[in-house]
């Protein structure tokens, strides 16, 4: 199966291959996804968010003080525009100008936008059932912009569209607006409000689709291509946004930096092919350990592979790196041409060394990997084929240089 620029075979366990192979007829993504497209979504509307409320809001002034000068302030229309719809306008026009755009305007919008658009309706009605029939060109106007310049996403623009017709069709009734009149608006708007749906439904696939191929491609150039798993680069700059995210809300970072044991030793009896092999199968075995959004399993260089686990506790870091090392075990990993007895450990094994810290102000991203690294030292220098976990009484003993000296050592990896 493909897209027009990509395999998604190539792509057997992405999120973002996951929902071009679903199709995207429900408009919606899973939920963490859903959130990564609204994001990406509203930084580009933005301008036309901006453009489309600093406009409604200079209107709804000049109309609410043209209203107060005509009817004064306790008419029920004066009072709905001070109220509530100025109030509404001054409160979108602030929101798309401010820095808390991203974060608030999409929880914010399902209600301001939608009360904005009612009121609109709503006054419509009264002037059309005062003889002023053209105003139902604003009507038309902002049931437009409602799909295309008030940056919502298809769900919600069309139920304030079905909002502002209800309203509107109530207001009418109300003021009494002639029936024949009524029906005439209501075909209309009505009509506009289903070009406008079909042609941004077709919009936002568009959009959609765009989004996860373009994140697929991402993932692409972020993959290392014997593995499948993402590679160093990836790797590094998913160990700095999560080292932020633990940072601001208090959380731990487990890093597990898990080396193939006598790799070239294995590599030299049975050929690159067998340990190229071989890598893959680890691979595949590391890729089930980092499930969460926050986790991330990669190739961090040569026959060494790392592991990012985000706020988990001691006892199931623990667990989870051991269950790691015996499923690499179990595998049993061999030559599939050997046709003679082989000893023991020309299976593959793996050994695991864990850095878990809780990051701070006064520490980095690379000082917990180098933690892992003096945790992995060390469940090779005991044996291989096991699991050593460095935590907090650890972390000091990176100021000491024994690490450096280690690294020098010569020990086979």
């Amino acid at each position: 199966m493909a897209t027009n620029r990509i395999n998604l075979d190539d792509f057997p366990d992405s999120a973002y291959a996951h929902e071009l192979r679903r199709g995207l007829a429900r408009l919606r993504f899973d939920a963490p996804l859903e959130a990564e497209y609204c994001a990406v979504h509203l930084q580009r509307v933005r301008l036309r968010v901006r453009i489309w409320f600093s406009l409604t809001f200079v209107l709804s002034v000049l109309f609410t003080v043209e209203q107060v000068r005509r009817m004064g302030f306790r008419d029920p229309a004066s009072l709905a525009h001070l109220g509530a719809l100025l109030p509404c306008t001054s409160a979108l026009f602030w929101l798309v100008w401010s820095r808390h755009y991203g974060r608030f305007y999409q929880p914010a919008s399902r209600v301001l936008v939608t009360v904005f658009c009612a009121l609109i309706s709503v006054f419509i009605a009264r002037a059309v059932a005062g003889g002023r029939e053209v105003e139902l060109s604003g009507l038309a106007v902002n049931l437009i912009a409602v799909f295309f310049f008030a940056g919502l996403r298809f769900r919600q623009a069309l139920v304030t569209a079905v909002i502002m017709l209800a309203a509107f069709t109530a207001a009418a009734l109300a003021v009494g607006l002639p029936s024949a009149i009524l029906l005439k608006s209501m075909v209309a708007m009505s009509l506009t409000s289903v070009i406008a749906a079909i042609v941004y439904h077709d919009v936002e696939q568009s959009y959609r689709r765009s989004f996860l191929e373009n994140a697929l491609i991402g993932e692409l150039v972020a993959r290392d291509g014997l593995s499948g798993l993402m590679n160093r680069r990836a790797f590094d700059e998913h160990l700095l946004r999560v080292w932020q995210h633990a940072l601001r809300d208090q959380r731990s970072i487990a890093i597990l930096m898990i080396d193939v044991d006598h790799f070239k030793r294995y590599n030299d009896d049975f050929g690159h092919q067998a340990g190229d092999l071989a890598l893959r199968n680890v691979a595949q075995a590391v890729k089930g350990f980092a499930r969460r959004p926050l986790d991330i399993a990669a190739r961090y260089g040569g026959e060494e592979f790392a592991v990012i686990l985000y706020d988990l506790a001691p006892e199931h870091v623990r667990d989870t790196a051991e269950r790691l090392r015996e499923s690499v075990e179990r595998l049993k990993i061999r030559p599939s041409d050997a046709g003679a007895p082989m000893e023991p450990e020309a299976a593959v094994t793996v050994s695991v060394g864990v850095g878990l810290v809780a990051p701070t102000i006064g520490r980095t991203p690379q000082g917990a990997v180098q933690l892992a690294d003096e945790a992995l030292y060390e469940a090779k220098t005991a044996g291989r084929n096991r699991v050593v976990i460095k935590g907090e009484e650890a972390y000091v003993l990176l100021e000491t240089g024994a690490f450096a000296a280690r690294q020098n050592s010569g020990l086979p990896r």
